[in-house]
């Protein structure tokens, strides 16, 4: 099968007709960018033959938001030496017509020729799916589907079988088969297909054994527990005993209340040792506070020396903070001079050149204003000649529908001329010398021919009349037809005024001519008045009024000795230069102020500080205050070395007595006592629950349990043997049959693998693959310097798993030639992910490949496949 041509029109992203032709037999390259339309060319490829023309469910097929669209496909194809043209429609007025060489056929007539020969099948309801598709699905390449190949094999199995021989259907649908199958049903009675476990009989069986040996374990271990329990019983009985006749916890809690009384004696030398403490830290406190009252006392003297230091100090800063701000007061009033002096010069400098920029305003607007005048008269010329072709073309206006009416009347009347034409009745006549006819007025002589169209008289001179009606009743209802259609195209005519449908034609020429003029006469207004040409009116309005506004300004500025002025830039220099020296000078002045005020408030704070302290000293009642001090001060000391002395004996006493040691005897006594009670009520309890425990257990016959059990779990086991021993046999016979099948499939297989071998020794040198009995590739061989490593082909990397995909289906498309079916490749940006070593081995392959087969390869990487000796076509160059 080799493809010459595809045409599409309303198809996905092709809204408008777009075709492509000239196909190669061998090699052929389309490249675009992403969404350039290539995946939908396939798309139009796998629907032209998958799906049936009046499937409802291919809507994705419509341009987005064009729910009126009917995409078409159009192919011409070679099938079998014969030309072909496939024409499909769907959606909207749908349509299939094939015409496979000088046969044609149509609508699912068509489709059921071309499945069949091309290998695919159809959806029995919804769209085609890739279990229809066969022989194409498994050689047309899908973008990103290149490395799923099971699945695309599976559905195409049976026409590659075929191909290979007939021979290896037999295999699968003969006696041998027919033995495997049986063999494999009474097997997979006892294991499952899939995991080898036991199900069915074998299952119930194990299942059986399993329960009786589960309840026999049961069974022993209730004995080993009956046995158990008695020896416990015993055993709690003699403990029991042995404590209901010594009581240990009374003796423990006779403990714990010595032991409590003895810390209670402890807890009051601890409440003694508290309080003594406290003593201690009341005297060391006030023996603090007066050591830090007498060290006040004794800085107040020193601080009133410090005092009149510091009034010395405060009046040297003042006098020096005076004969600072001296010089800088002057210094402020002569930069303040300068400053109004450089203000007034940058004034009358920024007037002068407003009074330059209004003249250069005014200059600009003159301009505009003159330009603006020009645009205006143009526009308003151009809107003159556009009202006057306006007139002009609605004055020649034919509507559509009148122009089509009396085109159809004048069409009608030629038609009826024609058909009464051909069913009148031609009269010829040769007349002899001297001889005449008549008809009507007419004298007829010689020879010549007229054509009848109504009834008519013949005057036959000395012989009589004979009266002629051509055609019958059918030319009379011409006649009149013809006549009611005149009258209606002659009313139509006068209506529009107009003498003939050729002047109807001419003025409809004339009409468009003037429509095309003021179109231009528009479109030159547009461009000279954007916005109208009352807009440029206004907008000459407003120039005016701003020109008046500048001119009353510009006399308001008078000019006061311009020449004399520096320039603004130079002015705002000397003013700003000015500025910062006054701010300088004020900032300076303002600081040697603060400083005065500083120094100000400083000497008077010293001299007040002073006073206060001299006022501390001479008080007559601070020498009393002081001795009355330092006696309590050693009053203090004594009692702070006595209570020391009451703290280490109560310590010493304390430490003998160990508090802490004594709560714990209490707590461990009295939680031993209360264990022991307890334990002694739990064993009570439990010894009367054992007692009821084997007595029931006495009642219930266990030995006789054991021993029926016992008999029932020897026969399961040996059912169970049984049936292991049969599913084992038939397991191995069933392997020993497909691996006998196995060996005659891969001999029938051979033609394939060779092509397999072929194409994937240009990939991997030296690499070996096996086929699986589904015709998918097996696990694949390389060589290596560490030896032979082997694989499956679904654990190679992605971009090589698609290497393989291609390489696979490219085998296939062999041997299906080889038998004589049709082989198309199509491959959808395959190989993208291929590094530039291995797409070098693929262009190779796919070289080989195109010198048996066509090959359509679509790429948004151009500059990749530039030298595989074909042209690479763009489907930009082609739209």
């Amino acid at each position: 099968m080799k493809i010459s041509r595809l045409r599409v029109d309303q198809f996905r992203r092709f809204r408008q007709p777009f075709e492509l032709r000239d196909f190669d037999p061998g090699l052929n390259l389309f490249a675009g960018p992403n969404e350039a339309g290539k995946s939908t060319l396939v798309a139009a490829l796998r629907a032209a033959f998958f799906e049936r023309h009046r499937s409802g469910t291919v809507e994705h097929l419509r341009p987005w938001g064009d729910a009126s669209a009917a995409p078409e496909v159009e192919l011409d194809f070679e099938l079998d030496g014969t030309p072909c043209r496939l024409s499909k429609r769907f959606l909207g007025k749908k349509r299939c017509t094939l015409q496979f060489g000088t046969r044609t056929l149509d609508g699912t007539e068509a489709e059921d020729f071309i499945a069949e020969q091309l290998g695919f099948a159809f959806a029995a309801k919804g769209s085609s799916k890739a279990e229809h598709w066969g022989i194409p699905g498994l050689l047309w390449m899908e973008q990103g589907s290149a490395q799923d190949i099971r699945a695309a094999v599976t559905h195409a199995t049976d026409h590659l079988r075929t191909a290979l021989n007939a021979s290896l259907g037999e295999i699968a649908g003969g006696d041998g088969d027919d033995v495997t199958n049986e063999v494999e049903r009474l097997r997979n009675e006892l294991l499952t297909p899939s995991s080898d476990r036991p199900r069915g009989a074998y299952a119930e069986a194990l299942q059986a054994e399993q329960s009786l040996r589960e309840a026999l374990a049961k069974v022993d271990d209730d004995l080993l527990a009956f046995r158990q329990k008695v020896d416990r019983l015993a055993q709690l009985r003699r403990e029991h005993d042995a404590d209901a006749a010594q009581r240990p916890w009374e003796d423990l809690r006779a403990r714990a209340a010595a032991a409590a009384t003895a810390l209670r004696e402890a807890q009051s030398l601890q409440e003694r040792l508290l309080v003594e403490k406290r003593s201690a830290h009341s005297l060391a406190e006030r023996a603090d506070l007066l050591r830090q009252q007498l060290d006040r006392w004794a800085a107040e003297a020193s601080d009133a020396q410090s005092r009149a230091e510091a009034v010395t100090t405060a009046q040297r800063a003042l006098d020096d903070a005076l004969a600072l701000a001296a010089p800088w007061q002057q210094r402020e009033r002569d930069a303040q001079t300068q400053h109004d002096a450089a203000r007034r010069t940058l004034a009358l400098a920024r007037a002068r050149d407003n009074r330059r920029a209004l003249v250069r305003d005014l200059d600009e607007l003159r301009h505009k204003g003159e330009t603006l005048a020009a645009t205006l008269a143009q526009a308003e010329a151009e809107q003159a000649r556009q009202l006057a072709l306006q007139a002009e073309v609605a004055a020649l206006e034919i509507r559509a529908g009148d122009l089509n009416a009396l085109r159809d009347q004048a069409r009608q009347l030629r038609e009826l001329d024609i058909r009464r034409t051909a069913i009148a009745t031609r009269l010829r006549f040769a007349l002899e010398a001297g001889r005449e006819l008549r008809i009507g007025d007419a004298v007829l002589s010689g020879d010549g021919e007229r054509l009848l169209l109504d009834a008519t008289t013949l005057t036959l001179p000395g012989y009589g009349r004979l009266r002629i009606e051509p055609g019958g009743g059918d030319l009379a209802a011409l006649a009149r037809e013809a006549a009611e259609l005149q009258d209606r195209h002659a009313s139509a005519l006068a209506r529009l005024g107009l003498a003939s449908l050729d002047a109807a034609e001419a003025r409809q020429q004339q009409h468009a001519h003037k429509l095309s003029d003021l179109k231009a006469a528009q479109a030159t207004l547009k461009a000279l008045a954007p916005q109208g040409v009352d807009a440029l009116r206004a907008e000459g309005a407003a120039l005016a009024g701003r020109a008046a506004e500048l001119r009353q300004r510009l006399t308001a500025q008078a000019e006061e000795g311009d020449d004399a002025l520096p320039p603004v830039a130079e002015a705002e220099a000397a003013e700003d230069t000015a500025r910062r020296a006054l701010a300088e000078a004020t900032r300076r002045l303002a600081d040697a102020r603060n400083g005065c005020t500083a120094a100000q408030a400083a000497l008077d704070a010293a001299q007040r500080e002073l006073i206060a302290a001299r006022a501390r000293l001479d008080d007559p009642a601070r020498a009393q205050q002081l001795a009355d001090t330092r006696i309590a001060l050693t009053d203090a000391l004594a009692q702070q070395e006595a209570a020391a002395l009451r703290i280490d004996e109560l310590a010493r006493q304390l430490d003998a007595a160990r508090p802490q040691a004594l709560a714990q005897d209490v707590e461990r006594y009295t939680r031993s006592a209360e264990q022991i009670e307890r334990s002694f009520a739990q064993r009570r309890d439990a010894l009367t629950v054992l007692e009821v425990e084997l007595q029931a257990a006495g009642a219930q016959g266990l030995d006789e349990r054991r021993a029926a059990l016992a008999r029932d779990h020897a026969a399961a086991e040996r059912r169970a043997g049984q049936l292991a021993r049969r599913a084992g046999a038939l397991d191995l016979l069933l392997r020993k049959l497909r691996d006998k099948r196995h060996a005659l499939t891969q001999r029938l297989q051979a033609p394939l693998q060779a092509h397999l071998n072929h194409y994937l020794g240009l990939l991997f040198p030296g690499a070996r693959i096996t086929l699986d009995d589904s015709l998918s590739p097996g696990p694949l061989t390389r060589d290596s310097a560490g030896g032979s490593e082997s694989g499956e082909v679904d654990a190679l990397s992605f971009g090589a798993r698609e290497q393989m995909g291609v390489i696979a289906r490219l085998a296939y498309a062999d041997l299906l030639k080889e038998a004589g079916k049709p082989t198309l490749l199509i491959l959808d940006d395959a190989l993208v992910h291929s590094d530039d070593a291995r797409l070098e081995r693929m262009k190779r392959v796919l070289f080989d490949a195109a010198q048996r087969h066509q090959v359509l390869l679509f790429t948004c990487h151009p500059d990749k496949w530039r030298d595989m000796g074909v042209p690479v076509r763009t489907l930009e160059a082609a739209l």
